[in-house]
């Protein structure tokens, strides 16, 4: 793991997260992750948008596309009932409102750090709920989405060692 991603001083996006989920019943959590899938996806795209870098944008694009990937494989293994989307709206707004801030708040490379390390954390989320899995379809495909959020993180953290480079 690149160093910046386990900096002492930069927020821990996934703790945060996690006191925020502990509010929800268990069966809703895996619903507003994938929900919130989809707001990364957006903060990705967003990142491809701003950078001169044609080669970062495509990576953050490819980004954007996992998180989606992810998002679609959790609404099909975990659809939304009528009666959790009242507490998904209720809490998803001051989510991704703070995880904006939060980003907003530092320069690029902190940016990608603390993303990266919400995805390592959002992998071994998925894992986790694999390993509790009983159908092996369902768990190889919480695998997969753990998978997906450690390929992100690698090209994060691969950016930040080779921004460091260019600038040390």
């Amino acid at each position: 793991m690149s160093h910046a991603t386990s900096r002492s001083d930069l927020p821990d996006l996934g703790a945060q997260l996690l006191a925020l989920l502990g509010k929800l019943p268990e069966e809703v959590r895996p619903r507003l992750l994938g929900r919130l899938e989809e707001a990364a996806a957006d903060r990705y795209r967003a990142w491809a948008a701003e950078t001169a870098d044609r080669e970062l944008a495509r990576g953050l694009d490819a980004c954007a596309d996992r998180e989606q990937a992810i998002a679609a494989t959790v609404a099909q293994l975990f659809p939304e009932r009528p009666e959790d989307k009242t507490a998904i709206e209720h809490i998803l707004p001051g989510i991704i409102d703070g995880y904006r801030a939060t980003l907003a708040a530092r320069m690029l490379d902190d940016q990608f750090a603390m993303q990266a390390a919400a995805e390592r954390r959002g992998a071994a989320t998925w894992r986790a709920m694999a390993q509790r899995e009983s159908e092996p379809a369902r768990r190889e495909r919480l695998l997969h989405c753990a998978k997906l959020e450690e390929d992100s993180a690698e090209l994060l953290e691969r950016t930040i060692a080779h921004a460091g480079k260019r600038s040390g």
